[in-house]
């Protein structure tokens, strides 16, 4: 039975059950809270019972919308407020549903009360949140998801022009403003003018973000301006739309002038909009081995030499086309010689040529003439009479010279004479003598096997400069048996080294010095005594770091001396670079005598640090150390990285699945072949089996049985599967 409660709300009602009675509140609100008292009497006595009920208004947002903008770039805050009877726990998630991210506050976000601060925003920051309100008292919560979108201020990243913002009178034109910035912006474009003469009719419309001229007029060209604007903000960039004129050059026609005198090189040309002129030469750069340009000043005035003779290039240029024209400069200059002195060495057998190579404008009239050393005048004129006579025989501007003993040496003049002046080139010409001794040799390097010499260049003697050195050596018991010894020559740059000595012996050697006229005398011998046999020298490598390219590479270096005992092996150890298990995946080898090293036991694309020792009888040399990178496995290598054994198997295993294929076509096509007969045969022994059964295939020893049961006209027959014929089973036939 239901009642309502005296003094409240008729919501509230009572409602009497057999085992007491119960209070409905359907819809609870905060002016329903308060003690409610339950009252019974029993028996005379009166018993009261209170029930304390606390409402409190629901948790609810405000100032959260579910959709949101924060400006890029700047310090913005997501919104999201919430109000209930007790203040609210506000959490801050970021992701869709099931892949929420909590936000915690960082140098990135801040949570306040009033929403979420997001610091130096950047479009990664736009998405789904979730803010999540709640009661911590009450243990009710609340949430709502909130759609961030980065509002970025218009950024115009080009103004383009189909085809392009210069353009000829009367060509059609596009000119497209490209922005980016979220929300999509709006355009407006608009043209700056700057003067009264500027204004004209307006010959252009706009759509969307294009500005589109159909027929261009000269009036039109000037500066435009386009602005890109949304919620975030604006911004403004340009366009100059030019009316153009190919470029023309006048003048810049060919020059010639005197060396000294002041020319003027200009080059003028006239375009729309103004061209730019470059003038430009071509000359020798020694080091790219080849003509190079040199732009030069326009009206360039300058004193001329020599030099400057030449093709010069005038290039004008503006965005509507081009013109360029040469023009060659003259410089009329008297003789000159690079090298007006030069210092040649002569000797007997000598052959060469005297040059005298220059430079002229015209060409000039070449000259010889001889200052002998101390000669008669007589004689000086009629060797200056054979040099003309040679002239005349000799090929341009080299005079040939075959040097014998009646050779004069001295002072030999060339003259070039031209209109403009003459110079003169003087050669002295010496006789050249072979190095004196060599006097100071010192030993660098000594071992068992070989010793390394320092010598200084002999410089008391009048010749070309050393080259090279000679030596003769042998062991110190050999000078008394024979007068043949050993020699070795060096170049001037190469280590004076001896090898393949013998160990603890004494040795005699003597130095040479070589230049172009010939060998010198011989130094005094030199007495020194080889080391005992040790162990060997470190193995030779070329560098201590090298990056293998192919996987069938080797590693290789050079054999060191042995120094007395031959080498018997190499031992090889790798070590993976970035190894942290203490050497366990190290490895060594040994490979005889061979100087090199196969790198395929090598793991692909791995940095190795590899020490090298050669080994004797004495023992191990110090190790050579490289460091090493292994090609990476490249896919045409996969198949060679297959044993020989994996190939042959799968070669085998190609052969049978072809071989049990074909005879599968036999067995259904002819009834022939292993699976056909092994099909027949057990055909065959089923009908044995039941004729067997039947006491059609007795031994003969129960002829009484076959008496009892007459013939009934079974026979056996044999089919010849070549032939065709069927004849009786046992038949002699």
């Amino acid at each position: 039975m239901k009642s309502s409660l005296q003094g409240t709300d008729s919501l509230i009602y009572v409602e009497k059950q057999s085992d007491g009675l119960n209070i409905h509140i359907p819809k609870v609100s905060k002016s329903m809270s308060g003690a409610y008292k339950c009252i019974t009497n029993f028996e005379g006595q009166q018993y009261v019972q209170t029930h304390t009920i606390e409402a409190y208004d629901p948790l609810y947002f405000i100032n959260a919308a579910e959709v949101q903008h924060i400006m890029e770039s700047q310090d913005s805050r997501i919104n999201c407020e919430a109000r209930g009877e007790y203040p609210p726990l506000i959490t801050w998630h970021k992701g869709e549903e099931n892949a929420l991210v909590e936000i915690q506050n960082s140098e990135k976000y801040s949570i306040t009360k009033e929403g979420l601060i997001v610091r130096n925003v950047t479009t990664e920051d736009g998405g789904t949140y979730k803010c999540t309100a709640m009661v911590m008292v009450t243990g009710e919560e609340v949430d709502r998801f909130i759609k961030v979108e980065v509002m970025t201020v218009p950024i115009i990243q080009d103004i383009i022009g189909i085809p392009n913002t210069i353009v000829m009178l009367g060509s059609k034109l596009s000119v497209e403003c490209i922005a980016e910035a979220k929300p999509q912006p709006e355009y407006i474009w608009n043209k700056v003018y700057t003067g009264p003469n500027d204004e004209g009719n307006q010959t252009w419309k706009q759509v969307a973000n294009t500005l589109i001229f159909d027929d261009i007029k000269g009036y039109d060209a000037g500066y435009y301006e386009c602005t890109a604007y949304n919620m975030a903000g604006n911004s403004t960039s340009g366009a100059l739309i030019e009316v153009l004129v190919p470029p023309e050059i006048f003048g810049f026609d060919n020059m010639t002038a005197e060396e000294g005198t002041n020319i003027k090189i200009a080059c003028e040309a006239l375009g729309i909009p103004k061209p730019n002129i470059t003038v430009t030469t071509s000359i020798f750069d020694s080091d790219e081995n080849g003509e190079k340009h040199t732009e030069l000043p326009l009206d360039w005035s300058f004193v001329v030499e020599r030099y400057h003779k030449g093709v010069y290039y005038c290039n004008a240029i503006n965005e509507v086309g081009n013109a360029s024209k040469t023009m060659y400069l003259t410089v009329l200059h008297k003789p000159y010689f690079e090298y007006p002195t030069e210092d040649l060495w002569g000797w007997n057998g000598k052959v060469f040529n005297l040059s005298c190579s220059h430079e002229s404008e015209p060409p000039s009239v070449i000259s010889w003439r001889f200052q002998g050393n101390e000669i008669p005048t007589a004689e000086q004129v009629e060797l200056n009479k054979q040099l003309i006579e040679k002239l005349n025989n000799a090929q341009e501007q080299y005079l040939p010279v075959n040097i014998d003993e009646n050779f004069l040496y001295g002072v030999y003049e060339c003259v070039a004479k031209n209109a403009y002046g003459e110079a003169t080139k003087t050669i002295t010409l010496k006789k050249g003598f072979v190095p004196s001794v060599v006097n100071n040799v010192t030993i660098e390097q000594q071992a068992a096997t070989s010793i390394t010499f320092s010598i200084q260049e002999p410089s008391e003697y009048e010749g070309p400069e050393v080259i090279g050195y000679t030596a003769e050596y042998d062991q110190a018991a050999n000078y008394e048996i024979t007068h043949i010894h050993l020699n070795r020559t060096w170049a001037i740059n190469r280590p004076f080294k001896l090898e393949k000595l013998k160990p603890n012996t004494t040795h005699h050697v003597k130095f040479a010095a070589i230049n172009e006229a010939g060998t010198g005398p011989w130094s005094e011998t030199l007495v020194f005594e080889t080391l005992e046999r040790s162990v060997p020298e470190p193995p030779v490598l070329d560098s201590d770091y090298v990056q293998i390219e192919s996987p069938d590479n080797v590693l290789k270096w050079k054999a060191p001396a042995d120094n007395g005992d031959s080498i018997d092996y190499y031992a090889v150890r790798y070590c993976p670079v970035d190894d942290d298990s203490d050497g366990e995946l190290c490895g060594e080898e040994r490979i005889g005598e061979n100087t090199e090293f196969n790198l395929s036991s090598l793991e692909h694309n791995t940095t190795y640090f590899v020490e090298i020792i050669a080994h004797n009888a004495q023992g191990n040399s110090t190790p050579s150390n490289i460091t090493l990178i292994t090609a990476a496995l490249s896919t045409h290598n996969t198949l060679g990285l297959l044993s020989a054994g994996a190939i042959i198997g799968i070669a085998v295993v190609v052969v049978v699945i072809c071989l049990v294929l074909l005879d599968l076509v036999l067995c259904a096509w002819r009834k022939q072949g292993i699976i056909a007969t092994c099909c027949s045969k057990k055909t065959k022994d089923d009908e044995l089996k039941s004729r067997d059964e039947k006491g059609l295939l007795r031994d003969n020893g129960d002829l009484e049985d076959c008496h009892k049961r007459p013939d009934k006209g079974h026979k056996e027959y044999e089919y010849n599967k070549s032939t065709g014929i069927i004849t009786g089973k046992h038949s002699a036939v």
